[in-house]
């Protein structure tokens, strides 16, 4: 798929969901994602905020998902380039 004559990879991978009815989070798989870019993410401590980097992924429904970078796994073997 093109966005803006881009190419986005396709992915699968796992990400953090907050559940409203178990009140945890839960993690959850996506078999196909679309593979936008890499962003930032942190998460607080009492010492002081964690950095990680996440990608940020389009589902099949339109949403969008931040999985942290170890559990994107890209199902293309091509490297495109921003044209």
């Amino acid at each position: 798929m093109r966005i803006g004559g881009k190419k986005l990879r396709k992915c699968k991978g796992k990400y953090m969901e907050y559940d409203k009815d178990k009140r945890m989070f839960v993690e959850r798989e996506f078999a196909v994602g679309l593979f936008h870019q890499w962003g930032n993410d942190y998460e607080e401590f009492e010492s002081g905020p964690g950095n990680f980097t996440v990608a940020i992924v389009e589902l099949p429904d339109g949403k969008i998902v931040t999985p942290v970078a170890r559990d994107v796994h890209f199902l293309d073997t091509e490297v495109y380039e921003n044209e």
